[in-house]
């Protein structure tokens, strides 16, 4: 699992400097093909989940390396149906990474008896996101040696086409299955409104997802804005100071997220849920004082340590998110809802995608927008959990 989020994390910058300029596809097209990516991200959501508990979750991570390696290879063509269909993969890949692989790891922690041995699930999520960034640092600089020596940027998505064949193989020989509940003779439909009832009338349920929208949906938008940010502010200091060096920026804020996981297991020793509810509350209030702040900052080193504190949270988040929907949801339909709960995340994204026009004045609005959500997000885990 943290193989797969480093890949992600390492490829992301990639994926727009191939469109825009190695294939010199038009800007307008690079923003269709995000929107389709988390639409198909979207609409996988609903029932990739119900699939894995039904059929199995180690095949559901291996239909990830399945579809992982043919959106990798999309890369290399030049033909849009082509590569709309690489985004349309991506999207499922991500609906699968953040839900299958996660299921499956808890429900082999639980069938294991690893409790027994005095391993704790939380200390093992914040290993986990620790590793994670670790292999995403290398990732990257090994992704950026290839584009060096090969002078293509694609090279780094066939680099990471061969790694998914070896991750697969070691899947499919050391992995054991396991399944969701049986489930009785309901359509997707209803099965996708039972959960969707579920997941607003039980108050824990509820919380983890408003909080998860609005936090993860904020990453994804800070993904987009972060670069901007920082090269808006060097500008108005003086237009000769050049652009920032955005690839030290980008392991700073590897850095930064290691540093947020290493607190948390810090935070958590007691490893309780309460504990990890803690460490969500506070990140999602420091959260929203960073984009508070770097909406209004004009410095650039200023900003710089505004946002490396935000991934600072995302680090601490990350696992204590995951410790607390392994301890709220139910084994037996757990595909189903962390799947589903991935849904309103994408809307978010698609949403405020949509909405976008370019400037400072829109990224500012954004950043403040967000943080008030985190706000709302923060006042709703607080009442509910």
């Amino acid at each position: 699992m943290e193989f797969y989020q480093a890949n992600l994390a390492a490829l992301s910058p990639h994926i727009y400097a191939v469109y825009k300029f190695e294939k010199d596809i038009p800007e307008n097209t690079v923003a269709a093909m995000y929107v389709v990516t988390f639409a198909s991200a979207g609409i996988s959501a609903s029932f990739v989940g119900s699939l894995a508990d039904k059929f199995g979750r180690r095949r559901a991570c291996l239909l990830y390396c399945a579809l992982y390696f043919v959106c990798c290879l999309t890369m290399l063509s030049n033909s849009l149906p082509i590569l709309f269909f690489g985004r349309i993969c991506g999207g499922v890949c991500t609906t699968l990474l953040f839900s299958v692989f996660e299921t499956w790891m808890i429900s082999e922690y639980h069938e294991r008896c690893l409790p027994v041995v005095g391993l704790g699930l939380s200390s093992v999520f914040g290993n986990l996101t620790t590793i994670s960034y670790t292999v995403a640092i290398v990732s990257t600089l090994v992704g950026d040696l290839l584009i060096q020596h090969s002078g293509a940027q694609t090279a780094p998505f066939l680099a990471a086409s061969v790694c998914c064949v070896g991750a697969a193989y070691l899947i499919a020989r050391f992995w054991n299955e396991n399944f969701g509940a049986q489930q009785t003779e309901r359509t997707w439909i209803e099965d996708v409104k039972k959960d969707t009832l579920v997941m607003i009338r039980k108050p824990r349920i509820f919380a983890l997802g408003v909080t998860s929208c609005f936090l993860e949906g904020t990453l994804y938008l800070f993904l987009f804005y972060w670069s901007e940010a920082l090269k808006s502010t060097r500008m108005r200091a003086g237009p000769a100071s050049g652009e920032p060096p955005f690839l030290l920026v980008l392991y700073s804020f590897m850095c930064a997220t290691m540093v947020g996981s290493a607190i948390y297991t810090l935070l958590t020793a007691a490893q309780t849920p309460q504990s990890a509810f803690n460490v969500v509350m506070a990140v999602t209030v420091v959260s929203s004082c960073c984009l508070s702040l770097g909406a209004v900052l004009q410095t650039e080193s200023l900003l710089f340590w505004a946002l490396c504190l935000f991934e600072v949270c995302v680090g601490a988040y990350l696992p204590s998110m995951a410790y607390l929907k392994s301890e709220v949801v139910e084994d037996g339909v757990r595909g189903r809802m962390y799947s589903l709960l991935r849904f309103p995340i994408n809307v978010f994204v698609l949403v405020a995608y949509g909405l976008d026009e370019e400037g400072d004045a829109q990224r500012n609005r954004v950043f403040f927008v967000c943080s008030g959500l985190l706000l709302v997000a923060f006042l709703v885990a607080r009442r509910n959990f």
